[in-house]
């Protein structure tokens, strides 16, 4: 499974538009029950950890079929004005698009794309401590 943004900085701005394509290699579609695509931020560091899922695709087995997976298929959003990408000393805040593969055999697969939500005309990340 890859994930590529559609730039290559990683960095979006806050209201703008996220494109990413996304493509399943070396699984047989006969194997895949579902797939997950989610846009979503993260905490890590002290304290509690959150999670917010902003946007949310579930394909069925039914749908992964009509699609096929021979080609690249895309994912599109609009992200939101917050919260912006952080990276301080006791918590960061991480934006990603999630993709989660669900097999018949009960196994899931998970891959991860970073990326960086910035405020509009900003350059760089929010880097603070």
């Amino acid at each position: 499974m890859n994930i590529s943004l559609c730039r290559e900085d990683g960095t979006y701005e806050a209201g703008g538009e996220l494109v990413a394509k996304w493509r399943v290699r070396r699984v047989s579609i006969d194997d895949i029950q579902s797939i997950e695509l989610s846009v979503l931020w993260h905490t890590e560091g002290k304290g509690d950890e959150d999670l917010h899922v902003h946007h949310f695709n579930r394909m069925a087995e039914n749908q992964i079929r009509r699609m096929g997976l021979a080609d690249e298929q895309s994912i599109r959003c609009v992200l939101p004005a917050s919260p912006l990408t952080y990276h301080g000393n006791l918590i960061s805040l991480r934006w990603c698009i999630r993709m989660r593969l669900f097999l018949q055999s009960g196994r899931e697969i998970v891959a991860e794309q970073p990326f960086n939500l910035v405020a509009p005309g900003g350059y760089g990340v929010a880097v603070g401590g």
